[in-house]
């Protein structure tokens, strides 16, 4: 409490004084969620085939208690295929393979096992087709074949930046980026306060990132970002929080929620992004927001890399925290300084591909209206756009010479440190 009342002392004070090495593979789209989606076998009616597509880990696909069975889904399209990640339930496959097929008639086997071990199983695998099953030939206990989600990812299309022109120091540093966004906000908010969507307005499906306050804070915090970010490609819900003072533990938990809700958005008919959230998951946070982002990516592997800035989490441990983490922090900030919290948990992380950047400016210099935005916001999209869409076009303004002038120019950046090259 003690803190909590510091906290909110410092903030209210800087309110009033404001005016106005071999990278782990880059995240791509989540094909399978929300598709058509047949088994073999059902155990009962409570346990289809489609819930081991539709997105809730409390929900499963049970087989009847017999050799073989199988569970297949439809992408859709051809995709190319990166990983496979299955999240058995107790029943699960000792003996398995993964299959493609482009008419569901003929199949090709991508990955097969006799060891299988349950649990959660990320098999990375390289193929194409529009049709992926699992089929499953030795059960590994006296049940049949259960799973809590079946999820395929890989790539639609020739390239994952697709239809986003290649960037430059100019245009990602200009407050719009190529594409054209539209804005509504979220009818029925389930799990958090309130909720923007701002997105591209062209054809195509996009990663989602949810934005985060810090305490007391609202929408306005990062209302700058959403616009931005959804203008290079991505489908944004910038989040009011339940109350201005939920900790990051709660901010973690609503991040959660917002992003589930934003990919049943993108997966229901009727909707302005339906079909335009592709499955990865991104979050940006301020201060007890940026927390929970950390949170997130601890604890909701949907999360694919996350931007805590001057993020605020006292005595907790993220060295577990395996996902691409960029930290921006304030060089005078009294509140949540990168010494007390970002700096240890970047030196922690020792399995995550990591950007640390101090800046000039007190604990609100991420949000609206503090800092220097055209360079803030050229850094945050490049590295959401290099880890979640793997667009490889956007490396160089985080390692190699473009990051080097903005690096070496003091007055702009106090620190910088990276785990170069991606």
């Amino acid at each position: 409490m003690t803190a909590l009342i510091a906290l909110a002392t410092t903030i209210g004070l800087a309110l009033a004084m404001l005016t106005v090495a071999a990278p782990p593979a880059a995240a791509a789209d989540l094909l399978s969620q929300g598709r058509p989606a047949t088994a073999s076998s059902t155990e009962n009616a409570s346990t289809p085939a489609s819930a081991a597509v539709d997105g809730d880990t409390t929900t499963r696909w049970s087989s009847t208690f017999s050799d073989p069975q199988w569970l297949t889904v439809d992408l859709g399209a051809t995709a190319t295929l990166s990983r496979v990640v299955l999240r058995w339930e107790t029943a699960y496959a000792r003996t398995f393979r993964i299959q493609t097929s482009d008419d569901g008639t003929a199949w090709t086997t991508i990955h097969s096992t006799t060891a299988g071990t349950g649990g959660v199983q990320t098999l990375d695998v390289s193929g194409s087709g529009r049709y992926v099953r699992l089929q499953g030939t030795q059960r590994g206990t006296a049940y049949g074949y259960s799973l809590w989600e079946f999820q395929v990812y890989g790539f639609r299309g020739s390239s994952p930046g697709e239809g986003i022109p290649a960037p430059s120091t100019a245009s990602l540093e200009a407050a719009d980026g190529p594409l054209t966004t539209a804005a509504y906000t979220v009818p029925d908010p389930s799990g958090y306060g309130s909720g923007t969507v701002t997105y591209p307005t062209a054809g195509g499906s996009y990663p989602g990132v949810v934005l985060m306050p810090g305490y007391q804070g609202t929408q306005q915090n990062l209302q700058w970002l959403a616009p931005r970010l959804a203008s290079w490609g991505f489908v944004v819900i910038n989040v009011g929080t339940n109350t201005l003072t939920d900790d990051p533990a709660s901010r973690g938990r609503q991040i959660t929620a917002a992003g589930t809700q934003l990919l049943a958005l993108g997966n229901a008919t009727g909707t302005p992004i339906s079909g335009k959230v592709n499955g990865t998951l991104g979050a940006v946070g301020h201060s007890m927001g940026g927390g929970g982002v950390m949170a997130a990516l601890r604890d909701d592997p949907r999360f694919r890399a996350g931007v805590p800035t001057a993020p605020y989490y006292p005595n907790v441990n993220f060295s577990g925290v395996t996902d691409p983490t960029f930290f921006l922090t304030c060089q005078s900030d009294p509140v949540a300084h990168g010494n007390s919290y970002a700096v240890p948990w970047y030196n922690s992380m020792s399995q995550a591909e990591k950007l640390y950047i101090e800046v000039p400016g007190d604990h609100l210099c991420p949000m609206t209206g503090s800092g220097n935005k055209a360079k803030q916001g050229k850094w945050i999209v490049s590295f959401l756009s290099y880890w979640l869409r793997a667009d490889t076009r956007f490396a160089p303004f985080l390692c190699g010479p473009a990051r080097d002038t903005d690096r070496n120019d003091t007055s702009l950046v106090t620190r910088w440190m990276d785990t170069c090259p991606f």
